[in-house]
């Protein structure tokens, strides 16, 4: 018999689940054969992620037991790495069988973030409603569910949705951990379950800024609010260029501090690449935009484009990245 004790993984900046080879949050047949390879030397090991038994090395049991896992009722916390705001969180359930009620407690860090509100879940179509949930102490909150009526919910989907809202600053980081979970079959009887946390951070809004109308040639900034120690960074921009086109980009500036700009290029005729440093190891802290692009009009009345900003990183003065909220913006003509 393989145990599975406690394979929830470990309250630290980069939350490593044992057995999620992958890292796509879900144990599978895939995890299993990865672990395989990587215990005949055919591909690059692990050891965090693929080494199941923790004994310092990857072998045929890591992946005996990694199949085990995958073989089991999986519930997760989905949230997003970055936050911003309010925002939801998901508990899904994976492969489960003959559900009929359950239990979770969930805990976080209260001066990052907050429970407002627990939704019922849904599995396969069928509603799992709230029973009750209340805060056991200041971080940390008890749902219980039970879908009354059913005669056994099998399949995957969710068992309740939690509201959140942010209560920290930027780069302010929450472990959101499951524990004291139970879930019961019609039997009833206890299901064996693995029960895996997460990650959020709280992120530095970094918006598109552009005119919502615009007539001839104009200016988009790329805002940036309360940003501490910031270095360096990149980001990509598309555009419609029968309606818009970039013609410069120019530095930005963050509470008086200048963000010159390294390099800006297309990438292609749509997309352009602009990255940003400070000289040496000085660090921007404060409110203001990373660079200020120039556009051109080449579209005509009623036509519109989205500014769309994404593959965005930041640095900060220790090389360590600062976790961001990219948002779009969009100009008419």
């Amino acid at each position: 018999m393989i145990a599975l004790a406690a394979f929830s993984a470990p309250a630290s900046a980069d939350y490593i689940i044992a057995g999620d080879v992958d890292d796509d949050y879900r144990i599978t047949i895939s995890d299993v054969v990865l672990a395989l390879q990587m215990a005949t030397g055919s591909i690059a090991p692990d050891l965090k992620r693929a080494d199941a038994n923790h004994d310092g090395t990857i072998d045929a049991l890591d992946a005996l037991m990694i199949l085990t896992m995958a073989q089991t009722t999986q519930v997760y916390v989905d949230a997003p790495e970055i936050v911003s705001d309010a925002f939801d969180v998901e508990i899904d359930i994976y492969d489960v069988t003959d559900l009929d009620s359950g239990q979770f407690d969930l805990t976080f860090d209260s001066a990052v973030v907050n429970v407002t509100d627990v939704c019922a879940g849904e599995i396969d179509g069928t509603t799992i409603p709230i029973e009750s949930w209340n805060f056991t102490d200041a971080d940390t909150i008890r749902v219980l569910f039970n879908p009354q009526g059913a005669t056994g919910v099998s399949g995957e989907g969710q068992i309740a949705t939690i509201s959140f809202e942010t209560m920290g600053t930027a780069v302010a980081t929450s472990v959101l951990e499951l524990s004291s979970g139970l879930l019961t079959d019609t039997g009833p009887n206890e299901t064996s379950a693995l029960w895996f946390g997460c990650e959020v951070a709280i992120g530095v809004p970094v918006a598109v800024n552009a005119p919502d109308v615009i007539t001839e040639a104009f200016t988009a900034t790329i805002d940036v609010d309360d940003i501490l120690d910031m270095n360096s960074g990149q980001f990509d921009l598309t555009f419609d260029p029968n309606v818009v086109n970039v013609t410069a980009v120019n530095a930005g500036d963050v509470s008086g501090t200048t963000v010159p700009i390294v390099d800006w290029r297309f990438m292609d005729a749509d997309t352009v690449r602009v990255l940003f440093k400070l000289s040496g190891v000085n660090g921007a802290s404060g409110t203001g935009s990373v660079a200020m692009i120039e556009f051109a009009v080449t579209g005509s009345s009623g036509d519109t484009s989205v500014l769309d900003i994404f593959d965005g990183t930041l640095s900060d003065t220790e090389a360590g990245e600062i976790p961001a909220i990219w948002s779009d913006d969009e100009v008419t003509m």
